[in-house]
């Protein structure tokens, strides 16, 4: 299948690693122009996935720098890549996951900054995006969330919260934006196999008393197909959905989780 995202921008956020990684290697081997970013600590990292990228690809993606929680820091980023590169066709929104804990953890400053962080700062990178891909006469978004949209997750208050921001905002902008050619759909990964659930994973089998390989024997037990997913495979969906190969999915949430969630 022709994907026909050769030469186009792809800006894929919070890319140093992880989903946005694997989003940015999927439109790699597409021939598109990727933008992978991330903050100033993580720059190193960064540039290791810039090398992993051409290497595997044989396309070597543009890096910048730039502060999620900063709202002119967002548009500074977007200014510079059409700048540099041209009018950006697709939108990978990501962002680091917020703290886990339960209700009477977080104060207001905690909400506040999960509400900046998972749903903000995705309003903010669209916003700056939606008058290049008008100006192509057409453009794609997806925003990242979590299976827990369709089934929350213990432990994870914030997250859930501003993730069903996300989709509630997302089904309604693909309904603004579906005259303009510009198609906006959610991604709702299940149990990928990325640094945060690494981390997840030690505070529950500390909680439950057991060595993490121990807890991860157990709990992929209760998976359909008995494994994690993994980022090439978030990254394939993802790409397809941003790509021209895709014309008529839009304002949905597809959770890429192995069939784990029991909801419809």
């Amino acid at each position: 299948m022709e994907y026909g995202l050769k030469d186009k921008v792809v800006l894929c956020m919070a890319s140093a690693a992880g989903l946005g990684k694997g989003i940015a290697m999927e439109c790699a081997r597409e021939g598109a122009k990727v933008v992978i970013c991330t903050s100033e600590p993580y720059k190193a990292q960064l540039m290791e996935a810039q090398a992993d990228i051409e290497k595997e690809t044989g396309n070597k993606p543009y890096t910048y720098i730039y502060d999620v929680m900063d709202g002119d820091s967002i548009n500074k980023l977007v200014e510079n890549v059409v700048a540099d590169l041209g009018d950006i066709f697709a939108l990978a929104n990501m962002c680091p996951g917020p703290k886990p804990g339960p209700f009477e953890s977080f104060d207001d400053a905690a909400w506040s900054g999960a509400f900046e962080l998972c749903l903000l700062s995705y309003v903010r990178a669209i916003r700056a995006c939606l008058p290049s891909m008008k100006r192509l006469g057409g453009g794609r978004i997806i925003n990242s969330t979590s299976s827990s949209v369709k089934d929350c997750l213990d432990n994870l208050i914030l997250s859930n919260t501003m993730r069903m921001g996300v989709v509630g905002m997302s089904k309604t902008l693909a309904r603004e934006v579906g005259k303009d050619n510009i198609l906006v759909n959610v991604i709702g990964p299940g149990r990928i196999g990325t640094a945060r659930i690494t981390n997840l994973n030690k505070m529950r089998a500390e909680k439950a008393g057991v060595s993490v390989e121990e807890y991860e024997k157990m709990d992929l037990k209760g998976f359909p197909m008995g494994r994690y997913g993994t980022t090439d495979e978030y990254g394939r969906l993802a790409c397809f959905l941003l790509s021209e190969a895709n014309t008529y999915i839009s304002g949905q949430t597809i959770l890429l989780d192995g069939a784990m969630t029991g909801a419809y």
